[in-house]
């Protein structure tokens, strides 16, 4: 497929014209006719001039015009600088999409991978690290006329429980209850779950009982 400076080339020496006597009729310098001929079209000074340049040169020649320019537009473009350029140029390859089905499978394995990881690690923690322990009851500062109070709380179900020293079976959950007697004044009631690494957790409540 011709670009417009073949066409006006071929043209120009069927009807036997030379650059001077074109040149001289146009009033386009030979450089400048030859530049356009060889699409050099980066050599003349501005688009604006290449595109005045080719509408002349096709009408001296007997040419539409308005078709060659066509064929121009189709072959090169203005950039922001007002240079002309190939459209290969000025229009880069898209960039390839990265996220494609091997990616994707990739990810969802990666993820698959870090959850287990982090599943690990935690069920890492609570076997190495200090149970958990969650007093219900007595409330911090109570103060009761009570002759007992019930002692109500939540730790893993694995662990072993003891409150003043005195082990507590675990109900369903890692739930345990005891009630435990009180003495007039301040009494103060230890907690502590024991995990099978032996690493404990206590909670200590100061209960007042009024006389």
């Amino acid at each position: 497929m011709k670009t417009a400076g073949q066409i006006l080339q071929a043209t120009r020496i069927h009807k036997r014209f030379d650059l001077d006597e074109v040149a001289r009729i146009t009033k386009i310098r030979p450089n400048f006719i030859q530049n356009i001929e060889s699409d050099d079209y980066p050599s003349l000074p501005s688009g604006t001039v290449a595109r005045g340049f080719i509408r002349n040169y096709a009408e001296f020649l007997g040419l539409n015009p308005e078709y060659i320019l066509a064929i121009f537009r189709r072959d090169f473009l203005e950039n922001q600088l007002g240079q002309i350029i190939p459209r290969g140029i000025a229009q880069p390859v898209a960039r390839p999409n990265l996220w494609t089905p091997k990616t994707t499978v990739i990810f969802v394995v990666s993820l698959i991978f870090t959850l287990f990881g982090a599943y690990l690690f935690y069920q890492y923690r609570i076997l190495t690290g200090p149970p958990p322990l969650r007093l219900l009851a007595p409330v911090v500062g109570l103060a009761t006329d009570q002759a007992t109070i019930e002692v109500e709380g939540l730790t893993d179900p694995e662990a072993t429980i003891s409150v003043n020293g005195e082990l507590v079976a675990l109900e369903k959950g890692g739930r345990f209850y005891l009630r435990v007697p009180l003495s007039p004044g301040s009494n103060h009631i230890t907690i502590t779950a024991t995990a099978k690494s032996q690493k404990t957790t206590t909670i200590t409540r100061t209960v007042d009982r009024k006389t």
